[in-house]
């Protein structure tokens, strides 16, 4: 079974979302290093949109990994990217028993929490920049939840630590597949209804 590895931007005071706020250039192909397949949120997704057809230009990291959009509502298709299609929760386990390199969530912090919910999150490898956030969220209310696996230091300073996630040491409990922020049902035909018919189509 493949592993789902989030790769996220931290601060030094712990914050995960929205490092366009507190890095000058929080772009995605530091994030993207080693993948072969990235998955993106909506709001990631959307929000670097344009990126990713300047990475497709210039030929750099982001060029060259298979993309799969998770997204709750339709998202405007894009070159070389592909939207998931049916129920991300039950898709997305059904993809992690499909052979293959480990699953790469970048940024898309929304997406990460909910893959905590349901328990498919493996790992997380987070970059720890030297710089103090001030405000926003992090990304477990209980620390305990992540076991250190490595770390390393860059020469700017900034921190890569891996970590496994420790579902043993989470009290709550995950929610079922039609709850949180992925819950609801979809309405348009194009959208598969199983999990086998979206692995035809993303494995």
């Amino acid at each position: 079974m493949r592993n789902i590895v989030a790769r996220l931007w931290m601060s030094e005071d712990g914050i995960v979302d929205r490092p366009e706020y507190w890095l000058p250039e929080p772009s995605l192909d530091r994030l993207v290093t080693g993948a072969e397949t990235v998955l993106l949120g909506r709001s990631t997704f959307e929000q670097y949109a344009a990126s990713v057809a300047r990475f497709h230009d210039a030929a750099v990291p982001l060029d060259r990994v298979r993309k799969l959009v998770i997204a709750s509502r339709p998202v405007i298709a894009r070159p070389h990217t592909e939207v998931l299609q049916g129920d991300p929760h039950r898709v997305l386990r059904a993809l992690k028993h499909v052979p293959g390199a480990d699953l790469h969530v970048v940024g898309s912090v929304k997406l990460v929490r909910s893959l905590l919910r349901w328990r498919l999150l493996d790992e997380v490898s987070l970059l720890i920049q030297p710089v103090q956030a001030g405000f926003g969220s992090p990304l477990f209310p209980d620390r305990r939840a992540l076991r250190l696996i490595s770390m390393c230091a860059s020469d700017s300073g900034a921190l890569e630590a891996n970590y496994r996630v420790d579902y043993a040491a989470i009290a709550t409990s995950s929610t079922s597949a039609s709850a949180g922020r992925w819950g609801g049902t979809w309405s348009t035909d194009s959208v598969a209804r199983s999990a086998s018919t979206a692995i035809r189509t993303h494995a």
